[in-house]
């Protein structure tokens, strides 16, 4: 599936489709069926195209991440989506490190395991990418949640009488 292909199956599965897309962006339903189908003199912005998608993933529509997926994969990289609302609140950022650094173990297992005979399996290199995509995942959700912790923490203090920033 190319680009434009993802986008166009996300509006496709959205709720109300090209119709209610076109609203939300401020478009005639004619004016962004004309870009999904990259009619002459009519191109899908790459903003319009991210707006769908966020728009696709706030309601949980079915491919709703196939755009940013393929722009990632176009350079090389991969889509890791973050976690919503874990670490929020007063988790504990202890047990938080401490489930990071068995994440952490399981994957250098996992690489060292599928390296062990020399060769590489396509599924045991499917096997560390997941692991490694699900660490990642899990520091970024850690980092926010430190970040929201600081900015509390901040709040607190330049309330205070005399606090500085």
């Amino acid at each position: 599936m190319n680009v434009l292909d993802s986008v166009r199956c996300a509006v496709r599965h959205y709720p109300g489709g090209v119709d209610a897309v076109a609203l939300r962006l401020g478009k005639s339903p004619s004016t962004l069926e004309k870009e999904l189908r990259a009619a002459p003199q009519y191109k899908l912005g790459a903003v319009d195209a991210a707006e769908i998608a966020a728009m696709c993933v706030e309601v949980g529509s079915a491919h709703a991440v196939d755009y940013p997926s393929r722009v990632a994969e176009a350079v090389g990289g991969m889509l890791v989506l973050l976690p919503q609302g874990q670490l929020s609140g007063d988790a504990v950022t202890g047990q938080a490190l401490a489930q990071l650094m068995r994440e952490f173990a399981d994957l250098v297992s996992a690489a060292a395991a599928a390296d062990a005979d020399g060769q590489i399996s396509t599924n045991e290199i499917q096997d560390v990418r997941t692991k490694w995509a699900a660490l990642v995942s899990d520091g970024q959700g850690l980092m926010r949640h430190l970040a929201a912790k600081h900015e509390r923490t901040m709040e607190r203090w330049n309330a205070q009488p005399g606090g500085a920033a």
